[in-house]
């Protein structure tokens, strides 16, 4: 029981410790169906607000939008736009390549799946555990400008011409030759919690003053398409190398050339299913800390496996290091082979020990074999014979019924020869 014990409260405070980290870092990790993720109407932790004072401080005109559709047509009218999506995974972006040229369009940490029903030229290459800072790396100007940042989490790998920045948490491209696109790979430079640390503000701000009008889609809930008999969105251009590898990619054959903003929410989806290629494999769906804790936690079993190894196996005869009294040291030697449950020691030890008694008494050699024992004692070599080197016990009752008969072997052999040399 004791031998359990120090093997499971280990791994049971280690578990409780993995356990606690991991509901922390849930706690930590802000959801973008929170009614405070990202909106401009509210200064909290996870809030933007402290962002669209900085805009409006700079004289950009901040207009909030809680529809995909609502935050469309806001873009299309008047002069270029940037239409920031703090949630694209949760918006309708099936008509986004409508846009007027000249839009700026700003992405924070868009998944696979929203990358491949929009067809930007871009998708995921990585996910860390938590948002790391790096350094621009790249020319862009307002990367330059803000420095380092913690941006460093979701790395986006482009499939087009593009600038990488942060070691790929930032991408900046121009979609279909009318539109600009942005995306970056964590919300922290927006949140009102973290857009004081290095120099989130500064990449925060310069990525959406660059028009003097920012359409914030502030949603917080799946946005479903909704039709409409008027569409303001202007088609996509002829096809190009680029829109035909993506055709090719969707898997909708030669029968599918039709309109992009229509064919691509239903052939993306097909694509999870049939293209291998674009699905994540399982073991990417996982963040790397989690396999380096599995890994870890296998260590640790295999550790307390090789110690608890080591104190098995039958209990050795050493010599003592210090003289002690012998009834201690029999109790001793009892309780160890008691919990060791080393029964056939025990007995070899006690055989041993009557062996001993028995050729010093008869004046035999310690080798002495069975039939010279029970010769020179005057017994039957057969009863001899299944006391010394009978079978093992296979219970307590047998050992403890060898034990008896080998102390009445020594009583018989012993203690009459004594009472006669006392009677002459």
């Amino acid at each position: 029981m004791k031998r359990w014990k120090r093997a499971a409260i280990p791994f049971a405070v280690l578990t409780a410790l993995i356990t606690g980290t991991l509901i922390v870092h849930a706690i930590q990790t802000p959801d973008t169906d929170d009614p405070e993720y990202l909106t401009p109407e509210r200064t909290e932790q996870i809030s933007g607000g402290t962002l669209a004072e900085r805009l409006r401080a700079a004289g950009i005109r901040v207009d909030r939008a809680t529809t995909t559709e609502q935050a469309l047509g806001k873009a299309t009218v008047g002069q270029p736009v940037t239409l920031f999506l703090p949630a694209p995974d949760l918006a309708d972006l099936s008509r986004v390549h409508g846009l007027p040229p000249g839009t700026r369009v700003v992405a924070v940490n868009p998944s696979n799946s929203t990358l491949r029903r929009t067809n930007w030229p871009v998708q995921t290459a990585g996910s860390r555990w938590t948002t790391r800072v790096a350094e621009p790396g790249c020319a862009e100007p307002v990367a330059e400008t803000a420095g380092p940042a913690a941006v460093l989490r979701t790395e986006y790998e482009p499939q087009s011409r593009a600038i990488v920045c942060y070691s790929g948490a930032m991408v900046s491209m121009i979609i279909d030759d009318t539109y600009s696109l942005t995306v970056v790979g964590s919300p922290d430079p927006f949140r009102d919690d973290r857009i004081a640390e290095h120099g989130n503000a500064a990449l925060a701000v310069g990525l959406l003053s660059q028009r003097s009008r920012v359409v914030w889609l502030d949603v917080h809930e799946r946005d479903r398409p909704v039709p409409s008999s008027s569409p303001t969105w202007s088609p996509p251009p002829p096809p190009t190398a680029e829109p035909t590898a993506t055709v090719e990619r969707t898997g909708t054959g030669g029968d599918g050339p039709g309109g992009e903003g229509e064919a691509s929410p239903g052939t993306g989806e097909g694509t999870g299913s049939a293209g291998g290629p674009q699905q994540d494999p399982l073991t990417k769906s996982f963040p790397p800390a989690l396999w380096a804790t599995l890994a870890l936690l296998a260590l640790i079993l295999l550790a307390l496996a090789a110690a608890a190894a080591r104190r098995l196996g039958t209990p050795v005869a050493e010599p003592l290091p210090s003289r002690v009294p012998a009834g201690e040291t029999m109790l001793g030697h009892a309780r160890l082979y008691q919990r060791g449950r080393a029964r056939d020691e025990s007995l070899d030890i006690l055989v041993a020990a009557a062996r001993r008694t028995l050729t010093r008494h008869l004046g035999l050699p310690p080798d002495a074999s069975v039939e010279d024992i029970a010769a020179q004692a005057g017994l039957p070599v057969r009863y001899v014979r299944d006391i010394l080197d009978g079978e093992p016990p296979r219970g307590n009752a047998d050992m403890v019924e060898s034990a008896a008969l080998l102390q009445a072997l020594v009583d018989t052999v012993v203690t009459p020869r004594t009472d006669k040399g006392e009677q002459s």
